[in-house]
């Protein structure tokens, strides 16, 4: 039998919102996880990730965690699920939302992944970007000192992409939109 390696959140999605964070609202609602593959899963990383939602009903659910390797998921997409012994499996996003899902890579992120896990201040680099786009309404799920997802929503979006775009140039830091068809200047 084939062990498939697996990846759940660590934490819910959270904005600065007055110099607290605070948790998305339909992350404290979520009663299970769906499982989705991880597309180009790299040796010995997760080969499929279970994102926290609420059931809808017997195929539906409603995603309260932004994916960290899914791509076209996002907070707030509806779901079609199968369930096989107890547990959910993504079949297709029925109902997106129009928020863009982003991740971001800082691989000179110095902070160990456990401290930046439990004190958010302690990852510099996550952190001011997290203080730089709090007034966007930014959510932002970090899942390690060098990997993080932000979902914003299409009226921010270039204010967010232009961010993102000058600390690429200016620091080296790296980005993905994850749900490409979302953006409206995508071709």
């Amino acid at each position: 039998m084939t062990r498939v390696i697996t990846v759940d959140h660590p934490r819910k999605p959270v904005r600065l919102d007055g110099g607290e964070l605070l948790p998305h609202p339909d992350s404290l609602a979520a009663n299970c996880l769906v499982w989705f593959p991880v597309p180009d899963a790299t040796e010995g990383g997760p080969e499929a990730e279970g994102v926290p939602a609420l059931r809808l009903d017997g195929d539906r659910a409603r995603l309260t965690g932004i994916p960290f390797f899914p791509y076209h998921a996002g907070a707030g997409d509806e779901v079609q699920v199968r369930e096989q012994d107890g547990t959910l499996y993504a079949v297709e996003v029925v109902a997106a939302t129009s928020d863009l899902v982003v991740r971001v890579f800082d691989h000179d992120a110095q902070v160990d992944t456990e401290q930046a896990l439990t004190d958010p201040q302690s990852d510099e680099p996550f952190w001011r970007i997290a203080r730089a786009l709090a007034p966007h309404g930014v959510w932002f799920e970090r899942y390690s000192s060098s990997y993080a997802a932000l979902q914003v929503t299409q009226p921010e979006w270039e204010y967010v992409r232009a961010f993102l775009d000058l600390r690429s140039r200016a620091e080296g830091l790296q980005w993905e939109l994850a749900t490409p068809m979302r953006d409206a200047d995508h071709p």
